[in-house]
């Protein structure tokens, strides 16, 4: 059963120390350091499944694209497709493809599920090759994460798991409920526990109808997804691989930094394999003023700068040149035309136009400022005809000398969407077609989304999920503003103070625009950059 016992705490330990040493001064006020996780959130989640049971690609694979989750599925190459197993009909390799194609990651099991802290080196190597030449051979790609059986293993049978890979499963909280009498309250309780200790939370699923440590209420485990997806502003929640990917190269990565003519330049020197570690690392910029904009370059490239609460941050490539970072041209705004198209958050429902941040910011930069917004529109789906077409049917009325296009919308297409993936597979069409046409038709212009914020509902992890996806497929500029603006519309205090009313979870009012101006100032100038 539980073998090679990996201490979590130890780790986490090291984590700090590392931290503590690669966070540099270049000033007196100015540092910048490795953010912990991903867009520099408080914590990591990666949800795991075991076996390749048909009901992951049934059940679970569903549950999951309701709220734009990814997971990591484990699988042995010698029961894919049979479907009459007596433990648990298996998926089959057509069905790990569409797995694979939807962005959830399937990993090795080994070929055969056997205990590898007893196997000899050679069944050990036999296992791993094996179920890796079929998992190339049927998806594509070679698996870059490892799950135990039993979760057993020595430290031979690690290496030799790891190798070629970002690494393998070591520790798990059992989230399953016939052995391991995980309830919604105690997977609560674990999340909880994820997010103070400020951790990487791994969970490990087996069965759900069938097969090992099975749900007797299922519903339990649908809702702590829900449930989940609905902190993503806290919690990174992505595949094994990839933060695991973070993690290694976070712990890896020196940083060289130095001030020349009044910039940051910072040098990234990391020893790994740049063929299987992939992720970018988010820097944590703090110290500079927080009146000016931020510009950064990696290799000639302009990388977006996103400021979250009192810093900013910005994603490099730990194996790529050096990061110039450096105050914006002052000017690079001024004379400019933009256009804002979207919902009532461009039409500011109620309130005055000129409350709003973006007209704030497009007067003080003496912008030529277009506002297309209409009170309940959506990006893609029409409505009532009150509410006027979407965006998808009336982007052409965008003026023809819009140097800056700026979409805020997604939040009444959440309401519409809810957990129906027939109307997110339509989404995700209808924002890519919107975007290819918007780059078509307007080829001067810089484009970017601003997305909403995370509303306890249902629909809205799934449309922030889509938004980002299709934005970054498409070379779109994305102001997350769930994971970014500070804004909390799921909190009575907050909205009372920061929205027009105290049921309002939509609109903003002038004191809500204003926590959001620094933040819009820094995404036009990202544009203009890109």
């Amino acid at each position: 059963m539980w073998r090679g016992v990996f201490n979590d705490s130890i780790m986490n330990k090291f984590a700090i120390i590392f931290f503590m040493l690669s966070t540099l001064s270049v000033s007196a006020r100015t540092t910048v350091s490795v953010a912990r996780y991903l867009g520099d959130r408080q914590c990591a989640v990666s949800l795991t499944f075991d076996d390749g049971m048909q009901e992951h690609y049934t059940l679970v694979a569903p549950h999951l694209d309701r709220y734009g989750l990814k997971g990591t599925f484990g699988i042995n190459g010698k029961y894919i497709g049979d479907i009459d197993d007596r433990y648990s009909p298996r998926m089959t390799w057509s069905e790990c493809r569409s797995l694979a194609a939807g962005g959830h990651e399937i990993c090795s099991h080994t070929w055969s599920h056997p205990n590898l802290y007893y196997a000899d080196n050679e069944l050990v190597i036999e296992e791993i090759e094996k179920n890796d030449s079929a998992i190339i051979k049927e998806i594509g790609v070679k698996p870059m994460s490892f799950l135990y059986p039993f979760n057993a293993y020595m430290p031979f049978v690690k290496e030799a798991c790891e190798k070629g890979r970002t690494g393998s499963r070591t520790y798990q909280f059992a989230l399953g409920q016939r052995n391991s009498g995980c309830t919604l309250e105690s997977a609560r309780e674990w999340l909880r526990s994820v997010i103070d200790k400020r951790e990487w939370g791994v969970a490990m699923t087996h069965g759900i109808y069938t097969g090992w440590d099975q749900w007797d209420e299922p519903w339990e485990l649908w809702q702590f997804f829900c449930e989940l997806a609905m902190q993503q502003d806290s919690v990174w929640i992505d595949t094994f691989s990839r933060v695991q990917a973070y993690v290694k190269e976070r712990d890896a990565v020196k940083l060289n930094i130095s001030e020349v003519d009044g910039s940051v330049v910072v040098k990234p020197s990391i020893d790994l394999d740049s063929t299987v570690f992939k992720m970018p690392l988010t820097l944590r910029l703090s110290g500079f003023d927080n009146d000016r904009c931020l510009r950064a370059v990696q290799g000639g490239h302009a990388l977006q700068v996103v400021r979250k609460g009192d810093c900013c941050m910005v994603d490099i490539n730990p194996f790529g040149p050096e990061v110039t970072i450096g105050y914006a041209d002052e000017d690079i705004l001024r004379g400019k035309s933009v256009c804002f198209i979207g919902d009532s958050y461009v039409a500011n429902h109620g309130c005055p136009v000129s409350e709003t941040w973006h007209y704030r910011v497009a007067e003080e930069n003496g912008m030529k400022y277009y506002n297309l917004g209409r009170n309940g529109n959506s990006a893609v789906f029409e409505r009532d005809s009150i509410y006027g077409l979407p965006i998808l049917q009336r982007y052409s009325t965008i003026p023809a000398d819009a140097d800056l296009i700026v979409i805020i919308a997604g939040h009444n297409d959440a309401y519409i969407v809810g957990e129906n993936l027939e109307k997110q597979a339509e989404l995700r069409q209808g924002i890519d077609k919107l975007l290819k046409c918007l780059k078509r038709d307007y080829p001067k212009s810089k484009i970017g989304w601003v997305t909403p914020w995370n509303v306890e509902y249902n629909g809205f992890p799934a449309v922030l999920n889509i938004v980002n996806e299709v934005c970054r497929q498409n070379g779109v500029v994305v102001l997350d503003a769930a994971l970014t603006s500070g804004i909390n519309p799921n909190d009575s205090a907050f909205r009372a103070r920061y929205f027009q009313s105290s049921a309002d979870n939509a609109h903003l009012n002038a004191a809500g625009h204003e926590l959001i101006l620094d933040r819009g100032r820094q995404f036009l100038v990202n544009l203009c950059y890109e």
